[in-house]
């Protein structure tokens, strides 16, 4: 059974749901500035807009990791989210696609093969996260139903399902081994001495 640690106690606990082989998306996972506006669903201008995933603190340079064994299906850029990456993988007898929005720098490319914890890419402030800074930096992080749905939260799941908690008030720690061991195999030339070399 996989157990994750809960900062600010550092107490053991265990997700509500487990999914075998599941990881986070950082090494620490907590919802930005602590805010409910920043999680999953009708929650923002008073409940009247839509956020459509997680927005977890992150400094751009942070790594991003594969939450599951899958396929990297999408590398680019997509709007206001940015250059993002979308990952393939199976949950409950589902295809879900988990999403990473505002990136720097993707690892992996298109019809990559990736197991859990892999490191996949760099956080970011592109799309409409350009002009952010300090506590606002971020990763935008989805579990969608199909790889690009439209605008509200059609199309997407609420990360809770997966994870059973949602980080907010407290940090989420991935401490398994695998974390910020591993590489996309097929990782594009570009090397940036002391971030992506190992």
């Amino acid at each position: 059974m996989t157990k994750y640690y809960r900062w600010p106690d550092r107490q053991l606990v265990e997700p509500l749901m487990h999914l075998p082989g599941i990881h986070w998306p950082l090494e620490a996972n907590t919802i930005r500035k602590n805010s409910l506006a920043n999680t999953f669903g009708m929650v923002r201008s008073g409940g009247q807009r839509a956020h459509q995933g997680w927005d977890l603190r992150a400094y751009p340079g942070t790594r991003c990791f594969a939450i599951a064994d899958g396929e990297i299906v999408f590398v680019g850029w997509r709007g206001d989210y940015g250059r993002i990456i979308s990952l393939q993988f199976r949950h409950g007898g589902r295809t879900l696609f988990a999403t990473y929005a505002h990136l720097s720098l993707p690892l992996v490319t298109t019809g990559e093969r990736v197991t859990a914890g892999h490191w996949i890419a760099l956080t970011g402030n592109t799309g409409n996260a350009e002009s952010m800074t300090g506590e606002d930096h971020h990763l935008h992080f989805e579990v969608r139903t199909i790889v690009h749905p439209g605008q509200g939260v059609a199309g997407r799941i609420d990360p809770r399902e997966i994870y059973g908690v949602v980080p907010l008030g407290a940090s989420y720690y991935d401490t398994r081994p695998a974390m910020a061991q591993q590489m996309g195999s097929k990782a594009p030339g570009l090397k940036i001495n002391g971030m992506n070399v190992l």
